[in-house]
């Protein structure tokens, strides 16, 4: 009996090879595109700078902590006007990379909030660079508006962060 006479079920063949004999490439699908949401955020953003805060209680800030802010604006030249603030708690699933595609801004401060919350790896009061937006990470205001080392650390950020000399 040669091999060319030799005749199998094809039950018994599907069995067998339950994997192709020759693989196939995989065709990824069409990339399921999130659906971003429109972000409400505080100021007109005139000078394309985000400003990212997390205040479960509140809008945006309390009064102590906004007037902490308007002072820190106020040292780097700069006003509500020129800046976008957001309160991330509408928004936790965002990764800055998001961010970047809902506000249009260049620089960033983060106050409070967790590089890793925002998919990201940054170290405290040092600039960064993430995705062409140059980035600060900082303490929460109420925790800066009470320690005078930190206020001085995130001073010496923001000087780096504006060019201010």
């Amino acid at each position: 009996m040669s091999l060319s006479e030799v005749k199998l079920d094809p039950y018994l063949l599907a069995k067998m090879y339950t994997q192709p004999i020759i693989p196939e490439e995989k065709q990824a699908g069409p990339a399921v595109q999130k659906e971003l949401p429109k972000v409400k955020y505080l100021g007109e953003n005139q000078k394309n700078i985000l400003l990212l805060i997390q205040n479960e209680n509140e809008a945006y800030l309390n009064d102590e902590s906004f007037n902490l802010l308007a002072n820190i604006l106020n040292a780097c030249k700069l006003g509500m006007q020129d800046v976008a603030l957001a309160n991330i708690t509408q928004y936790t699933a965002l990764t800055m990379a998001e961010w970047q595609q809902v506000v249009n801004f260049n620089r960033c401060v983060v106050f409070g909030i967790g590089p890793d919350q925002l998919g990201v790896e940054a170290p405290v009061y040092q600039l960064v660079t993430i995705g062409g937006t140059t980035a600060l990470f900082s303490h929460d205001l109420g925790l800066i508006g009470s320690d005078k080392q930190l206020k001085g650390r995130l001073w010496m950020g923001l000087q780096k962060l504006f060019n201010l000399v």
